[in-house]
């Protein structure tokens, strides 16, 4: 469990740098630090793509779609210190999630799940705070 506050984004760490050799430098989004963030959180997540959804309202904030089976939650204001072109990296607005001015609290849990294939596991993010979401399948919502 982590606590923000201020505006962050939420996507696989891949689309956050600006060249393989800074992906090299960070470790893989491991150590994001190299490239200049104070504060963050990465988190493995070796799931297929997700929306992150306000459990206030039921509205879709974002998505989640990864490539490194990993995710990072990190600030805009950095993000775009170190690559003014993240939104272009992403390619779509369904691969990550942006919460402004976020005040609270975000982890990270993997839960059992029952499939029509049998036990399985699901890594779910939730933010509890000014805002509150968690990551989920869209197909769970129906």
């Amino acid at each position: 469990m982590k606590r923000f506050k201020g505006s962050i984004v939420i996507g696989d760490p891949s689309y956050f740098v600006k060249s393989d050799e800074d992906w090299e430098r960070c470790d893989y989004g491991r150590n994001l630090a190299a490239l200049g963030f104070t504060d963050y959180l990465y988190l493995d997540f070796p799931d297929d793509p997700q929306i992150v959804i306000s459990t206030d309202t039921g509205e879709v904030l974002g998505g989640i779609c990864q490539d490194s089976c990993s995710v990072a939650v990190v600030y805009k204001a950095e993000l775009a210190k170190h690559n003014p072109h993240y939104e272009e990296a992403f390619g779509d607005v369904d691969n990550r999630t942006v919460i402004e001015d976020f005040d609270g609290e975000i982890a990270c849990e993997v839960v059992p799940v029952e499939t029509e294939y049998g036990s399985d596991t699901d890594t779910v993010i939730t933010g509890t705070g000014n805002i509150n979401f968690r990551s989920c399948y869209e197909e769970d919502l129906s």
